[in-house]
């Protein structure tokens, strides 16, 4: 992003913006930021017994949403939950889809969704004590953060609902006087808050961060981030899929993995911790296929399917090799490491690069018929070991 361009955008994020007439009892507005890029801000205001959220995402390109939330008056449960995706040029457009959650009394609520001229409707089982949810909100994470509060205890699990019917628990403890952690099944968020529970900061070790700020001007956002967009800048996904396909000889060899970037964070030893198993990319557990057995090092792996991990530490790496490729069916998760399934682990040849390299990569450098290098490179650090079809 160009200087010019960088300094309309933080304008944006600071700007005042008419929030109604009515002064709301619960408002505010977060920047969320991956390192260096910004890639989704949000802002909500209650007035009664409803909330109004506007969030512009930009990834993988920028959305516009505004949702829609009702709580009863009574109970304060989850009424009705109504997401809107709007155009980015009009926001009297008709919408480009909603999805719409309404309580149906007891222990139901019915969904509809909206896609176009297409709609589905379905009913979905809701329970008491939920916390209404949004897709890249953090507005139900202080939602929970204050009920602990009001609670006076030191934690509590809550169930946060989807608009369409999703449901995820949350295990939120108070670790100091302005201190939470909030738990989800597959990461930790810490938290800064004050006396009531309203979130001044968030985030969490993989790079995520969240700031409270005044005010943020959305569809000022929304017009900038996508005219990036219409100009080929687009942010793109996070850490996009690729695959390597060589032949080695008589071999043929994939390896199918996705590429994070540093984005302006300490990778080794910060992003990616020494000591623990990382899997060797993001999302899900990278795959490596071969047709022909091979000796990675000096080890055999035998023709087949495999996942790869890495166990990084401060002056050296290794390579695991694990022979788990799915758990109950599906693809293995890059979080799902089993050290029972190892084949093998192999020593990498581990050196400084000067010059570091933003995204991750996974490479073959074919040496001679039959022979090459499996090399993982990612900021100043260059990982390699040789490979040869057996």
């Amino acid at each position: 992003m160009s200087l010019p361009h960088r300094v309309a955008v933080l304008a944006l994020l600071a700007a005042p913006c008419a929030l109604g007439a009515q002064k709301p009892s619960h408002s505010g507005a977060f920047v969320v930021q991956l390192g260096n890029d910004t890639i989704s801000v949000e802002r909500f205001s209650r007035s009664g017994d409803a909330y109004s959220v506007e969030q512009v995402r930009r990834v993988p390109r920028t959305t516009l949403w505004h949702t829609h939330l009702e709580l009863a008056p009574t109970s304060g449960e989850v009424g009705t939950i109504f997401l809107m995706n709007h155009s980015l040029e009009r926001m009297d457009a008709p919408l480009l889809g909603s999805v719409k959650l309404t309580a149906a009394g007891g222990d139901s609520a019915v969904v509809e969704s909206k896609l176009g001229d297409s709609t589905r409707t379905r009913r979905v089982a809701v329970r008491a004590g939920m916390i209404p949810s949004l897709p890249q909100s953090f507005l139900p994470y202080e939602l929970a953060a204050m009920r602990l509060r009001r609670s006076g205890a030191d934690s509590m699990t809550v169930a946060l609902l989807g608009a369409s019917g999703d449901t995820m628990p949350v295990v939120v403890r108070r670790v100091g006087a302005d201190s939470m952690t909030f738990t989800l099944p597959f990461l930790v968020y810490r938290a800064r808050v004050d006396a009531d529970g309203r979130i001044a900061s968030l985030y969490q070790p993989l790079g995520t961060s969240v700031r409270r700020v005044p005010n943020v001007d959305v569809n000022g956002l929304a017009k900038a981030w996508g005219a990036l967009d219409a100009g080929g800048k687009a942010l793109g996904q996070l850490s996009p899929p690729d695959s390597v396909i060589t032949r080695l000889g008589p071999a043929q060899v994939a390896i199918r993995y996705s590429r994070p970037k540093a984005r302006g964070r300490t990778v080794w030893g910060n992003l990616v911790p020494y000591g623990q198993v990382w899997r060797t990319g993001a999302n899900a557990a990278t795959v490596l296929e071969t047709d022909r057995d091979l000796v990675i090092g000096t080890t055999t792996v035998p023709a087949g399917r495999y996942t790869l991990f890495t166990l990084p530490t401060r002056g050296a790496s290794t390579l695991i090799v694990s022979k788990e490729t799915e758990r109950n069916g599906e693809p293995l998760a890059g979080t799902d490491y089993d050290p029972k399934q190892d084949l093998a682990r192999i020593p990498l040849t581990t050196r400084t690069v000067a010059l570091p390299l933003e995204q991750f990569t996974i490479d073959i450098i074919p040496a001679s018929t039959g022979r090459g290098t499996l090399r993982l490179a990612w900021a100043n650090r260059e990982m390699m070991v040789p490979v040869r079809v057996k």
